[in-house]
């Protein structure tokens, strides 16, 4: 048997393929070697019990994806240690089962400079389980005389998720991380980086791809300043950030998130890098901003904000969506006239719709707000603001779709909804009253006081 640190355990051709660690063992690595094999392994550590990987970690030739689980009884829970530059190597699946008692669910823990590796970390929420109600018992020949006995019910509660754990300089890698919600009130499962009870911390997302669901979270609150990147996010469950910066969009993947990404008001906030789209669809709660880096963040909340309560900077890449956005938005960073920054009232270049800003927006020179209109449907993109400041940004007008278009019909592509101001300065290359011609010939004058008497309108003229 295979338990020190210079020892590998190899998993060879073998019809036992179900393996149950009933006492603490470390090893350097395990191999799974390239032979042919009837099916994966599925490693189990039994509760209470600890498997440590300690060296080279896992390697995996055998064209199969092998399995590794952290078992749960009602007292206890199985746990999987990487340490020191152990890797989890690829083909792997890691499931870590919620608990279904009063204790912690399952884990897995990489510590010093140990990583994830192409592993796929599931870590499942617990049960709900009851504890027993109050009571009073009769035996041999006692009596119940005249007195008096209530007997209270039952209560139930929720015993803790799967844990997944990065501490130290480890690292994330290239994984897939799943934190599942929990059942009937259990907890659910979590992704956590860091420990909020010690500092060094500086434990790495890599391109990792992270998924929550229900009540299963991610947790960055205990990562030390000033945060965490990720390769992506999405599922329906919690972000906890507190004062880190979560920046999301290392692996150019697309995906829509529709949970909650709350701080408790300690000002942390999110940023949004790399090729792909990061949709929002939930309202958010943290109070640090949110910067678009690279990419395109979409807003399609309907209520509250997709983007918490701080301020938006668009420094490259785009804003759009039909949603809604409490803080002040500011598209370009005012440094030359190359557009880098773009703003879309809409969910793409095809589908324009209404983006609600409750503050204001500043459009800098580096910037182009794009507006489109389907003919079709008669609908042209729109962004409604509190104060609209326009520093010689670009405006960008194009249509899809089919259908005449009456004169005399108005859009709106600019309301700006504060009673008293005007709209302040102008895009370079649409000077009020101007009049665009599309390829059909239809004709469009601009309007800087229009609408209500300060919005930016485009009405169809002869």
């Amino acid at each position: 048997m295979p338990n020190g640190s210079m020892d590998t355990a190899t998993f060879a051709q073998n019809f036992t393929r179900s393996v149950f660690i009933s006492a603490n063992i470390e090893v350097n690595g395990i191999t799974f070697p390239s032979v042919m094999f009837p099916s994966a392994y599925t490693i189990t550590a039994d509760p209470g019990v600890a498997l440590n990987i300690t060296g080279a970690g896992i390697t995996n030739s055998s064209g199969l994806t092998q399995n590794f689980v952290t078992g749960v009884s009602a007292s206890n829970s199985g746990a999987v240690y990487f340490r020191n530059s152990a890797t989890a190597g690829t083909s792997t699946i890691f499931t870590n089962n919620g608990g279904t008692g009063p204790h912690v669910g399952g884990s897995t823990v990489f510590l010093d400079s140990a990583t994830a590796g192409n592993g796929t970390f599931i870590n499942n929420g617990g049960m709900a389980y009851g504890i027993d109600g109050g009571g009073t018992s009769f035996l041999s020949n006692a009596t119940a005389a005249n007195g008096t006995f209530t007997s209270n019910g039952a209560t139930v509660s929720g015993a803790y998720g799967g844990a997944l754990r990065f501490f130290d300089n480890s690292r994330a890698g290239s994984a897939t991380l799943i934190a599942n919600g929990g059942t009937n009130g259990g907890g659910g499962g979590s992704i956590v980086f860091g420990d909020p009870k010690s500092s060094g911390d500086t434990s790495t997302g890599d391109t990792a791809r992270v998924e929550v669901f229900g009540n299963g979270s991610l947790d960055i609150s205990g990562h030390d300043l000033p945060g965490l990147t990720l390769g992506s996010i999405e599922g329906n469950g919690f972000v906890f950030l507190r004062a880190n910066n979560l920046t999301v969009g290392s692996n150019n993947l697309s995906t829509t998130f529709s949970g909650t990404i709350q701080d408790g008001g300690y000002g942390g906030s999110l940023s949004k890098i790399g090729k792909g789209k990061l949709t929002l669809n939930f309202p958010s709660t943290y109070t640090g901003g949110t910067t678009i880096n690279k990419g395109t963040l979409v807003v399609k909340n309907t209520i509250d904000s997709a983007t918490g309560t701080g301020a938006m900077q668009v420094n490259l890449g785009t804003l759009e969506g039909v949603g809604k956005i409490e803080g002040a938005v500011t598209v370009g960073t005012g440094v030359g006239t190359t557009s880098r920054a773009n703003l879309l009232g809409g969910n793409s270049n095809t589908s324009p719709g209404t983006l609600t800003i409750n503050n204001s927006v500043t459009f800098q020179s580096d910037s182009t707000y794009k507006c489109v209109l389907n003919r079709s449907s008669r609908v042209a993109s729109k962004v409604t603001a509190l104060g609209v400041t326009i520093n010689n940004a670009q405006f960008a007008f194009t249509q899809v779709g089919t259908g005449t278009l009456a004169v005399g019909t108005v859009f709106r592509v600019i309301d700006n909804i504060t009673s008293n101001l005007a709209i302040s300065g102008r895009f370079r290359n649409l000077s009020n009253g101007l009049v665009l011609t599309s390829n059909d010939g239809t004709k469009f004058k601009v309007n800087y006081t229009g609408g209500t008497g300060n919005d930016l309108t485009l009405k169809v003229v002869p």
